[in-house]
């Protein structure tokens, strides 16, 4: 080879290096609001997965619930599952989750915390007024679910139980006309394979119970896992390394 080929040969060489280099580059520089979309995506095209999850509340006082425990799988693009260990019913899916951030959301952050190799983190802020719609309905589900595990009609305590039923109605709409939430989401994502690996969901509600300000936080943890029925590398590496809270 003359020197002159030779010195072409090197230039093509770091003209390539160079051109890879600026793919990975532009790669790196989605928006927020890239990454978040690309991840819901990422999920709603994924046709198995399964996720386990944790809700848990906190009260200003320092008062703490015993935490519920859900788990739930995917396939074929529906849920066939949510067992959950607590005694009210649990609705949560994780696609309607992340598809009502990316079509509305406060604001969206790339997080500079510490988080595993291999992944990113968002911050996502969700509107207060979608927040309070969303658990206002869900609040209303769990006293209409009570509703239907009452006594037979011909229960000697049915009536009582019913005047009871109607004040906790009444009770609640109350609480809720007072009430304010505020939540915010971190969203752990696997940088090659554009799905979420972590959820972890924080609401703040500031709510008036017998004429007293009320604080209270619930949060909600959830892992996903199995991917079209086998879990990735940097899924297995987050799964070893965290528990649910």
């Amino acid at each position: 080879m003359t020197r002159k080929r030779a010195k072409a040969t090197t230039v093509l060489v770091l003209v390539v290096m160079l051109a890879m280099a600026g793919c990975g580059k532009v790669g790196e520089k989605r928006s927020p609001e890239e990454w978040l979309s690309l991840s819901y995506s990422g999920l709603a095209a994924t046709d198995q997965y399964a996720f386990t999850g944790s809700m848990s509340i906190k009260t200003a006082a320092g008062l703490e619930f015993k935490p519920e425990i859900f788990e739930g799988k995917v396939v074929d693009h529906q849920q066939l599952t949510l067992q959950s260990d607590g005694e009210d019913p649990l609705h949560w899916n994780p696609v309607q989750v992340l598809e009502a951030l990316n079509n509305e959301n406060d604001a969206v952050a790339i997080s500079e915390g510490p988080h595993e190799p291999g992944t990113m983190m968002l911050l996502v802020t969700e509107p207060p007024r979608v927040s309070k719609a969303r658990w206002e309905k869900r609040l209303r589900l769990q006293v209409d679910q009570l509703g239907t595990n009452g006594p037979a009609q011909d229960h000697p305590g049915r009536v009582e139980w019913s005047k009871e039923l109607e004040r906790s109605r009444q009770q609640l709409e109350t609480m809720l006309s007072t009430m304010q939430a505020a939540t915010q989401y971190e969203l752990t994502i696997d940088r090659d394979r554009l799905l979420p690996l972590k959820m972890e969901e924080k609401t703040t509600f500031i709510y008036k119970y017998a004429k007293q300000a009320v604080t209270e936080e619930r949060y909600t943890t959830v892992r996903f896992q199995s991917f079209n029925g086998a879990s990735s590398s940097t899924v297995q590496q987050s799964l070893k390394r965290g528990t649910i809270n």
